[in-house]
């Protein structure tokens, strides 16, 4: 598929029904759609020209994207999208003939509409989240059935600046299946929240009350204090064993501490998406600016159960990746199977067990040694006889020039390389 010099993939869903793939490209703000390759191929890169089927003009940047819940190609009134980009508001488009159905238009305190970061659809695709405003922390929520600016606002603080609630630019939104609760992570600081959704429609400026379960807060600011024991005549024995238990107790702390702070590190520099697993629905994934691995909390953590008392910790596993970078890189899941896909800058994708953390393989050299930065799965099996499933991975980054360019006549600020749509079909038993 040929696309601008100036444009990059930026990167990938899968619909619904694994018919189609949507993405978009920078330079021409473009959102294209693709129609899927089916065929039986055993782990094989589909080489002749992809086609674009449809391109819709965002306007501007494309920030965010995403699928209706429920499209499926056979009724053309569930195929559409959302889409938000720069300096614009919220397009519902269509995927049939990429005209735009519905706007939603997020305005703020000022009366001025504001384009959100980030947009999603709710399990049930009856409501759309927004949210990533500059100018306050909170997230819009609109009916799908009433376009328009009338939207409930949920607030993340009392104020802006006030030191109650989530902080940071709103960067990933994502609800659990069943739509109980959902999960907002934050950019400077990077954090993520967790916030109850079943208490139905809520009145307009409602600060949310959510639980932190990384970031910043009281809970991961605050330092153990440690007091010294005194030892009074008659119970030297007794403080011995008090000295000995604390000893223990310290080891352990310090362990678990270690632990919380790595998983801290790597969550700090901004949340670039949340995903939780449709099978075990307590577990959630988060990826992560300027970071080299994609983490799994465990939710249950946060019940303030008594059998998970002993361990405070909701770090549950890591799978390492190439993600040293500012732009954003996916993964995606496939819970039938346990697998994990991730995306990365050294041109591969990686395939994890979710249940043990092993590496199963990798598909190396994507594309010229260009980043990841796009990953999708879709569970279509290929065979009856087998498991597997259609992989879409979407590559390109921008390459700086390098010492000897700058010296020379001609400057350029930045060398943008055309990026490149790949199609894989996987078989596994």
């Amino acid at each position: 598929n040929k696309i601008s010099d100036e444009s990059l993939y930026q990167g990938c869903a899968f619909s619904p029904d694994g018919l189609c793939v949507l993405t978009s490209t920078t330079g021409d703000s473009k959102l294209r759609l693709y129609n899927t390759i089916t065929g039986n191929r055993d782990h094989v890169v589909e080489t002749t020209n992809w086609k674009t089927a449809l391109c819709s003009q965002g306007g501007d940047t494309v920030r965010s994207y995403a699928w209706y819940p429920h499209m499926n190609s056979t009724n053309p009134a569930s195929c559409c999208f959302l889409a938000t980009c720069r300096d614009q508001p919220i397009h519902l488009f269509d995927a049939y003939t990429g005209s735009i159905r519905a706007t939603y238009r997020p305005y703020n305190g000022l009366d001025e509409m504001e384009s959100p970061t980030v947009v999603q659809f709710t399990a049930d695709g009856q409501r759309i989240f927004a949210g990533g405003f500059r100018t306050d922390r909170c997230i819009h929520i609109f009916d799908l059935a009433y376009p328009g600016r009338d939207s409930t606002i949920l607030r993340m603080g009392k104020t802006r600046r006030s030191s109650d609630g989530q902080k940071g630019l709103v960067s990933a939104i994502q609800g659990t299946p069943d739509g109980r609760v959902f999960c907002v992570g934050t950019y400077a600081p990077g954090s993520i929240y967790v916030y109850d959704d079943r208490t139905g429609e809520q009145p307009n400026g409602t600060i949310l009350n959510g639980v932190c379960v990384v970031g910043h807060g009281r809970s991961h600011s605050r330092k153990k204090r440690r007091f010294a024991v005194v030892e009074e005549d008659g119970d030297q024995q007794q403080s011995t064993h008090k000295k000995d238990d604390s000893n223990k107790d310290d080891a352990t702390s310090i362990f678990r501490q270690a632990r919380v702070k790595w998983f801290q590190s790597r969550a700090q520099s901004g949340i670039t998406q949340l995903k939780f697993s449709s099978s075990q629905d307590y577990y959630l994934y988060s990826a992560s600016r300027r970071s080299d691995a994609i983490l799994s909390w465990d939710l249950r953590m946060l019940s303030g159960n008594p059998d998970y008392e002993s361990e405070p910790i909701r770090g549950f596993r890591s799978f390492a990746a190439s993600m040293d970078t500012n732009q954003r890189l996916e993964f995606d899941l496939d819970d039938r199977t346990n697998r994990l896909f991730v995306g990365g800058l050294d041109a591969c994708v990686r395939c994890y067990d979710t249940q043990s953390g092993a590496l199963l393989g990798t598909i190396d050299n994507v594309f010229e040694n260009q980043a990841v930065n796009g990953v999708s799965f879709h569970p279509g099996a290929v065979s009856p006889s087998l498991k597997g499933g259609i992989l879409v991975a979407a590559s390109g980054s921008r390459q700086f020039p390098s010492e000897e360019d700058l010296d020379g006549d001609a400057v350029q600020s930045s060398t943008p390389q055309r990026g490149r749509l790949s199609l894989f079909h996987l078989n596994w038993k």
